[in-house]
């Protein structure tokens, strides 16, 4: 074999490894950081001769621990470690020395056992952004009385603690006061899911999730990388559909954690592979959260009811300045339903997945994922005197979005999009529940879904 070749092979083998990758994959479904999908709200402009006099955001919690059950099974892989650094001294492993390496200097992060689903230092940096961001933007907003501004977590550490950097990111190095709200034991605005017994029956515990989730694990592709992931890490314990997706979820979550994004877990896969584990997500939180079932577009309206309520108050003279919610992805998917978004022609299905579907939790439903809306107070100039009106911007991870263009839409054009939503309640989650034509609960869409297919 001539050294050119010799090379040659050296070369192609070495990009193949995670290590050597110029570019790894950054996709991850639910658990993607908020900077590979964010905008910059500061980098959009005011409608011309306006002024932001109000700003109402709906926000998921930022980078957390992973729950009780993702936790026992990372634990349960993270003891493979010895014996994927074993086949590599054996000769059966297929990763490069470099990956090895980094295998035998990782260690657990202990805090996952003590503090679950906890938001971490990351997450907190993500949300300290989002408010530091808003308080460049719009400074001029951040005076006034404590009831100006208002502040509602879930009662969960990670979304409280989410309130907490949203409010010190806004707040830093200026003389606001403000507090947030107690949590609610019952919350029917950030999270009427829990209180809704059609939604836990049918469809969180319903058939159609369940089917999909397992057609996913027993499809060929899916068995694939299963065998694929066997071969390349040349260990002897034989793996299983869930101790794979274990493996992925060491991945996901560590490398989260890591300063440059990398975690010697990801090496377990190759970058063909990635997309199609990411699209488990995709599944699961369309037919749990998403178009999958009527329910959950309506549970959505409850939060933009809230939206709406909010704006229209303030142009009776009773309105905030800042109104910050704190959520879940499950609420942030449900409202992308309610306001018709991200929709596809066809339901999603476990073994079609379409490269460039519009669903796709790596973008929707990120940590950290937010809408943001804001009412600006505008002066027709041209007139004598003046006239105020408003225009109302849309941004959703601080993107612009089609819901309202960046020149804003006219309070006309918003009250036609969201007046739908005042009727949203929870009369339909009873289990003996009927729906008719003429019922809100039904799947009439407003007018807004006009922008059915926008993408990220």
């Amino acid at each position: 074999m001539s050294k050119l070749l010799v090379l040659v092979l050296f070369v192609v083998y070495s990009e193949a490894c995670y290590w050597n990758a110029p570019c790894t994959y950054q996709l991850f479904g639910s658990k993607t950081p908020y900077d590979t999908v964010r905008g910059d709200i500061r980098d959009y402009a005011t409608p011309p001769n306006c002024e932001a006099v109000s700003i109402w955001t709906l926000n998921r919690h930022g980078n957390r621990n992973p729950g009780d059950s993702v936790t026992r099974g990372m634990k349960e892989v993270s003891l493979l470690r010895d014996e994927i650094v074993q086949s590599w001294d054996m000769g059966t492993s297929k990763l490069c020395a470099q990956d090895i390496e980094d295998f035998r200097n990782f260690k657990w992060n202990d805090t996952m056992d003590v503090a679950t689903s906890y938001l971490t230092g990351t997450g907190y940096d993500e949300l300290y952004g989002i408010g530091q961001r808003l308080r460049e933007k719009y400074p001029h907003l951040l005076s006034g009385p404590a009831d100006k501004f208002y502040f509602r977590p879930t009662n969960e550490q990670r979304t409280i603690t989410s309130c907490v950097a949203f409010i010190h990111g806004l707040s830093d190095g200026t003389n606001l006061n403000v507090t947030m709200e107690q949590a609610r034991q019952r919350d029917d605005v950030l999270r009427p899911y829990e209180n809704c017994d059609r939604y836990q029956h049918e469809v969180k515990d319903g058939y159609a999730l369940a089917y999909q989730l397992e057609t996913y694990f027993n499809s060929p592709k899916y068995v694939a990388i299963q065998n694929a992931v066997q071969n390349r890490l040349g260990i002897e314990t034989q793996l299983n559909a869930s101790m794979v997706f274990s493996l992925y979820e060491m991945c996901r979550f560590y490398r989260t954690w890591s300063p440059d994004y990398r975690s010697p877990w990801c090496a377990a896969f190759t970058e063909e592979e990635l997309p199609f584990i990411e699209y488990y997500e995709d599944i699961r939180h369309y037919y749990r959260n998403g178009y999958g079932s009527w329910v959950n577009e309506n549970l959505g309206r409850l939060a933009m009811k809230d939206l709406y309520d909010s704006f229209m108050a303030f142009l009776e003279g009773s309105g905030r300045k800042i109104s910050g919610h704190f959520t879940h992805d499950t609420m942030m998917e449900m409202v992308w339903c309610a306001l018709g978004l991200y929709k596809e022609d066809a339901p999603l299905q476990a073994t079609t997945m379409d490269p460039h579907r519009a669903w796709r939790s790596s973008y929707i439903g990120a940590f950290s994922s937010n809408i943001i809306a804001v009412l600006n107070s505008c002066d027709e100039v041209s007139s004598q005197p003046a006239n105020q009106y408003y225009r109302v911007q849309i941004f959703i991870n601080e993107r612009e979005t089609p819901l309202c263009p960046l020149e804003g839409c006219t309070m006309e054009e918003f009250q036609d999009k969201f007046k739908f939503f005042t009727d949203a309640n929870l009369d339909f989650c009873s289990l003996s529940y009927e729906q008719n034509e003429h019922d809100p609960s039904t799947n009439n869409a407003p007018s807004v879904n006009a922008f059915w297919r926008y993408r990220p």
